[in-house]
């Protein structure tokens, strides 16, 4: 009789632990199941684009065109040399030297001689005896044939004199403004961005000399692409109008996922979510060039996208938002991604601290965690990813982490914004709950007999 009672309060007690444990020991996908989309089932805009198939941007992309002739406007600076009339000086005294000019080590001139004559707002310049008049748009020859012509047209030249000495002592400059976040870590900074105020010569306004004078081409912190603001081509009674438009519209517009349009077709009944529309008010002001693109992809950037005009703004954004995110039996946890290759789920969790058939395993589950699996039990080969497409809405990925080890099909990459959570499944925290109730209790009992 002794001995019943015994067995039916030894069999009261397991069973009392046995609840116990799954209700408050972590067996979460008995209790707590969570439903998702297998991998084989997505659309390929949920699966991602490899970056490693990406190449860079040939930097001469970047740069403007080369020009033969240098053509004068607003903000040049002449040396102008006329013998007898710029200096004047008497028929009978003799010639005074001209003043030699030695360029700065940064403007790439010629030494010049002669006197400073700016060109003024419209192209004007003022000579001595002669009216304003325009050399906007004319090579230094040509400029050097007006001049001559002018003053000969007034009988000040004599048929004798040489021709007017006539080169460029300074070029004219554009005042762009660089900004760029050049925090030391993607994790931790504190968003703070550097500002440069660069004045750019003419034939050197562009986005590549900008940033060369600014720190360089984008580093590991810093987005593969540069943004520019035509601020210059906005009218200044229209600034605020205009902004105001730009924020104003639909978020959904525009999106693009890795570099690839999304198809609007995927997801009819989200159709905000994924639209793309070109002629956006943004495409006007708002130049975006990619500094990679896929092979067969080859941007088209124009010249005038890469020249830069006084008021202009140069941005290159942080990458300190592309992270991806860890819960469950990984623990909580924020990484950062690469920026020019990928990284797969199974190297996610591998960066995470966990590994494939680990015995670390943080978060416990089926009764014993990380104890349980140092006896033999299973290891989690659950994985969700919680992806969160540009207009917000999240889709829920189910991997297998056992099948993604034998198929690359299954072993997707690892997408800005992810959020990974480590499950194990009914099975294996069964698995794990018996396990761990056999060397709880049953060693116990056999010993107890």
């Amino acid at each position: 009789m002794d001995r019943n009672i015994r067995q039916f309060v030894a069999l009261w007690s397991l069973s009392l632990c046995a609840v116990l444990a799954i209700t408050n020991t972590g067996c979460t996908s008995v209790l707590s199941p969570v439903t998702g989309i297998p991998v084989f089932d997505l659309p390929d805009e949920l699966l991602g684009v490899p970056k490693s198939e990406q190449i860079p941007v040939p930097v001469v992309l970047l740069a403007r065109p080369h020009e033969e002739q240098y053509l004068l406007g607003e903000g040049d600076i002449l040396s102008v040399y006329i013998d007898g009339v710029l200096p004047f000086s008497a028929p009978n005294s003799p010639p005074t030297p001209p003043p030699v000019n030695m360029p700065s080590d940064q403007s790439f001139l010629k030494p010049s001689i002669g006197y400073p004559i700016p060109v003024q707002e419209d192209g004007l310049v003022t000579l001595p005896l002669l009216a304003p008049f325009n050399v906007s748009g004319l090579t230094l020859e040509q400029a050097r044939d007006e001049i001559s012509r002018r003053y000969r047209e007034e009988e000040i030249l004599p048929p004798g004199v040489n021709y007017p000495v006539v080169s460029l002592m300074q070029r004219r400059s554009h005042t762009v403004t660089v900004i760029r976040f050049n925090a030391q870590t993607a994790v931790g900074s504190d968003g703070t961005a550097a500002g440069y105020t660069l004045d750019l010569p003419e034939r050197r306004n562009d986005v590549l000399n900008a940033l060369m004078e600014s720190g360089g081409l984008p580093g590991f912190n810093e987005r593969n692409e540069v943004v520019i603001y035509k601020t210059s081509q906005i009218p200044a009674d229209r600034r605020n109008e205009l902004m105001s438009q730009l924020l104003a519209q639909p978020c959904g517009a525009g999106t693009q996922h890795q570099g690839r349009h999304l198809d609007h077709e995927v997801f009819a009944t989200d159709a905000n979510c994924i639209a793309y529309d070109n002629q956006l008010l943004e495409t006007q002001f708002i130049i975006r060039i990619p500094l990679r693109y896929y092979p067969g992809q080859m941007p088209h950037i124009r010249p005038s996208d890469v020249t830069l005009q006084t008021g202009d703004i140069v941005m290159v954004e942080s990458r300190e938002t592309e992270l991806f995110y860890t819960g469950g039996l990984l623990g909580g946890g924020q990484y950062p991604l690469p920026r020019d290759y990928d990284l797969d789920v199974l190297g996610a969790i591998a960066l995470s601290g966990q590994g494939i058939a680990s015995s670390n395993a943080r978060g416990g589950g089926g009764g014993g965690g990380g104890l349980i699996q140092g006896m033999g039990g299973t290891s989690p080969t659950q994985l969700y990813i919680i992806r969160k497409l540009p207009c917000g809405r999240t889709y829920n990925i189910v991997v297998d982490l056992q099948v993604a080890m034998n198929n690359s099909r299954e072993n997707i990459l690892v997408q800005p914004g992810d959020t990974l959570i480590l499950r194990y499944k009914p099975q294996e925290e069964l698995v794990n709950f018996g396990i761990g109730t056999f060397f709880t209790f049953g060693i116990r009992e056999l010993f107890r007999d």
